[in-house]
């Protein structure tokens, strides 16, 4: 077993240098340098969660919340600390998600976005898909909230601007670029994990990045090259980047940026590393880390809904026993190494 596992990392080994050198030899990728300017403007930040607590294996019916959670701060050189935040809030949502079931009925609105989402999904029990897309959903709901709310302000979500092309999701995404024009704000989105290989490299996007910027203690960007919206199954907004937001950063990140005011995209990358100096998370911006933890205390706490759920259930005629043994207690453990990070690091 050993020498399988030395033969296997050993490969992985020669196919990582072979993929450094590879990108070394392309050094003149389009590497753009840029250091703090004008003092940024306003943040909202946005993030989302969701959490399965119950499933009826009968029926494969299962009901889950989704939290979305906002921050908003702003940046004044004169205070201490310069960041200094201003409001902050959250959402909750029970969904219930039944595929199999048809004579579970939803209302009209919520069965079509649901038939939608299998149809784009192409599956015919796509049960956490379909909770991933309406948690995406409901995030894109509030981004279209506070862009409405607020004038030339950063609006920062976590992940990358892209969404499913069903009625429900252009029609909120139509609103927020409308929002965003009017009201002169900037819209981002920051993707802690990014396995796109845009560049062509057997590396991911990211990890070329890294690569070609590895010895370079400066703030960096590139614009990398979009697959054509026709051949993307989730199209995204605005233009894609690869950005190094602080000289000694945890990582680099996908940037998407969807800039309605035509503004220096050094500009926007510098504003963004104003709020990325916190030496907990160098090169993140820090008010999503605010963002993420209010999110994520829906899966630190997993029995929050449980006894509103057990109540609602009694009243309906159900045993306690009935409801108890469908509570989902464990869920799987995220995998995406800076994700852990931030978790264990909010805790």
């Amino acid at each position: 077993m050993k020498e399988s596992f030395r033969n296997f990392l050993n490969q992985i080994q020669k196919t990582q240098r072979r993929a450094i050198k590879q990108v070394e030899g392309e050094q003149p990728i389009s590497l753009q340098k840029f250091d703090y300017g004008t003092f940024p403007p306003k943040m909202a930040a946005i993030d989302g969660s969701s959490r399965w607590i119950w499933n009826n294996p009968d029926l494969n019916a299962r009901i889950a919340i989704i939290r979305s959670a906002y921050v908003v701060y702003k940046y004044d050189k004169d205070l201490n600390p310069p960041i200094q935040i201003e409001t902050q809030g959250s959402k909750d949502e029970a969904v219930l998600i039944a595929p199999d079931t048809p004579n579970i009925q939803y209302d009209q609105d919520t069965q079509k976005l649901h038939l939608e989402i299998q149809r784009i999904l192409h599956r015919k029990t796509p049960i956490n898909e379909t909770l991933s897309l309406l948690r995406t959903l409901s995030e894109f709901k509030m981004v279209e909230d506070l862009s409405g709310k607020y004038i030339d302000t950063m609006i920062v979500m976590d992940g990358a601007l892209t969404y499913v092309q069903i009625k429900e999701f252009e029609d909120t995404i139509r609103k927020i670029i409308s929002s965003c024009k009017k009201n002169r704000n900037i819209l981002v989105g920051v993707s802690k994990r990014n396995i796109t290989r845009w560049l062509g490299s057997e590396l991911t996007d990211e990890a070329v990045m890294r690569e070609i910027a590895r010895n370079d203690q400066k703030m960096l960007y590139m614009e990398i090259p979009t697959i054509p919206k026709s051949k993307q199954k989730f199209p995204s907004i605005g233009m894609t980047y690869l950005a190094k937001l602080h000289e000694k950063p945890v990582k680099t990140f996908r940037v998407d940026v969807f800039n309605p005011l035509n503004e220096d995209i050094g500009t926007i990358m510098s504003h963004l590393a104003y709020y990325s100096q916190v030496n907990t998370f160098p090169g993140y911006p820090f008010p999503l880390v605010d963002a993420h933890t209010i999110a994520a205390l829906l899966r630190r706490v997993p029995d929050m809904y449980n006894h509103e759920l057990v109540e609602a259930g009694m009243e309906l005629g159900l045993t306690e026993d009935e409801l108890l043994q469908h509570i989902i207690t464990h869920e799987k453990v995220e995998s995406d190494p800076f994700h852990r990070y931030l978790d264990d690091t909010t805790r």
